[in-house]
């Protein structure tokens, strides 16, 4: 624990604080340090490229076009038999400063700046190397997909995280950073799926896992290096030769799933409370392999989590964007009450979820909000990624009838829909109102989207702090070159 984390103690935080590295880290995989080891070196490679990337979603497709446009020849490893990963389902932002879109809105901001952002951000947890690496090339980046064909435009640029929060703001002027892709998500990924298959050097392998790392001893480090992979390919099992590396692009672990359920139990307790809001098929397979060749694994009680509706027979969550977007709408518990300031940053609003015991808690709005989701469409937000994703605002009634959507032409009527009590929710959204109309809230200072709801029907959606995706993972330093629990380098494989 560093100085300022002891400082801290058990912070609004702190529920998502953990680090797990060394010895720790081998226990994970069911076996004690003195037994690290990957697979044997095969008698025959099946395959060879200099390149092999394990992971088809935004980072893999990211490293594969990298490597092959270095001359390098890629395999492009891919466990499902549909690419795209925690990016297919992201609302398809990328954070950046000092951009071209950023100063034609006249926006002056600096790698620097952005840098002390997202280390207050990290509260004490992360890395400065790494967060100096992602904020000088953040500019970077964003031409570099433009070039590919995202596009960015000026009304999609947002402060799309905590930066006018008060404690943020003391540290540096908050500024507009959230450069977010027209299309969201899918479109960011088809523009990186796209580059794929234009590099002629890289081939796609779809329903292929990596099982294990294939390792020899190397002579000038105590590390193994890494030579390649032993991959699972439409069940089969295949060698698969790495001349010159491997990287781990395989995302982190999610709930929701019964191989992952007791792994986060024991080392990610607070993300195991969550419902799954990301890709299903994030089941830290890039941890495992990375392990068993002596790699480190930090922050694994850590996790981006948001307010997120799990729909009846659905094994994934939907996050609610209405706060994300500035829609009116106020979050309540099972009691009737509210808990928390609704618009601020969801990583805040999970926090007052886990807090104020509200993981199970209600999202009430109503027909005027319904209307702006329309409004949110034309500059260029997915219909069902208005109010939470997989609610369609055109077919509310539908929903209703399904289950998962509560509705009523008073409040009244609405609290008897969820099961609230209707002389508090009453009480609540009355009192909600008036403050609103004032334009202050003294309860909980909340400021954006601070509208009425006065507007009928009213609908209500039950909701849960949902996981997008798990923020720990292997150590690297600043070349993406996985670390053991002493910081030494494995030669040969890397991580994003």
């Amino acid at each position: 624990m560093t100085e300022k984390e002891s400082r801290i103690g058990v912070s609004r935080r702190g529920f998502i604080k953990g680090t797990l590295a060394g010895a720790s880290a081998v226990a994970l995989a069911g076996i004690s340090s003195g037994e690290v080891h990957a697979a044997p070196i095969p008698k025959k490679w099946d395959m060879e490229a200099d390149v092999v990337v394990i992971g088809f979603g935004g980072a893999g497709a990211c490293a594969a076009v990298e490597s092959a446009r270095a001359g390098a020849s890629v395999l492009l490893l891919e466990k499902t038999g549909v690419p795209g990963g925690s990016t297919m389902l992201s609302g398809g932002i990328v954070y950046a400063s000092g951009t071209k879109l950023q100063k034609s809105e006249g926006i002056q901001d600096t790698p620097e700046a952005m840098y002390k952002y997202l280390m207050a951000c990290g509260q004490g947890r992360a890395v400065p190397e790494l967060v100096k690496v992602v904020s000088e090339m953040s500019s970077q980046n964003i031409d570099w997909l433009a070039g590919m064909g995202a596009i960015f435009t000026k009304e999609l640029l947002a402060m799309s995280g905590m930066e006018t929060e008060p404690e943020y703001k003391a540290i540096t002027p908050p500024e507009r950073r959230g450069h977010r892709v027209k299309g969201t998500g899918p479109a960011l990924f088809k523009v990186l799926a796209d580059a794929v298959k234009t590099e002629k050097k890289i081939k796609v392998m779809l329903n292929t896992s990596g099982a294990r790392l294939i390792t020899r001893t190397a002579s000038t480090t105590s590390n193994s290096e890494v030579l390649g992979v032993k991959a699972l390919s439409n069940r089969k099992e295949v060698n698969i030769k790495a001349k010159k590396g491997v990287i781990l692009a395989t995302g982190g672990i999610m709930p929701g799933r019964k191989d992952t359920e007791d792994w986060l139990k024991d080392y990610s307790p607070d993300i195991a409370k969550c419902v799954p809001a990301g890709s299903l098929n994030a089941t830290g397979d890039g941890y495992r392999m990375g392990v068993f060749c002596g790699g480190a694994l930090k922050g694994l009680n850590t996790g981006g989590t948001l307010p997120s509706v799990m729909f009846p027979g659905s094994k994934m969550a939907g996050i609610v964007y209405a706060n994300i977007w500035g829609l009116p709408n106020i979050y309540v518990k099972t009691d009737g009450t509210r808990f928390c300031n609704e618009g601020a940053n969801y990583v805040l609003v999970s926090e007052a979820m886990f807090e104020k015991k509200a993981t199970t808690a209600y999202c009430i709005f109503d027909a005027s909000t319904v209307q702006k989701a329309f409004e949110m469409v034309a500059k260029g937000i997915e219909i069902r990624r208005t109010i939470a994703l997989g609610i369609d605002p055109k077919n509310l009634d539908e929903q209703v009838k399904m289950g998962y959507l509560g509705k009523g032409n008073t409040i009244s009527e609405l609290a008897k829909a969820l099961n609230i009590d209707g002389a508090v929710l009453e009480k609540t959204v009355t009192a909600y109102n008036a403050n609103a109309e004032s334009g202050k809230d003294p309860e909980f200072n909340r400021t954006k989207a601070l509208a009425p709801l006065k507007t009928g029907p009213f609908y209500g959606i039950k909701i849960n702090p949902g996981l997008v995706c798990h923020d720990g993972g292997l150590s690297i330093n600043p070349k993406a070159q996985v670390l053991d629990s002493y910081d030494q380098v494995i030669p040969r494989l890397y991580a994003a």
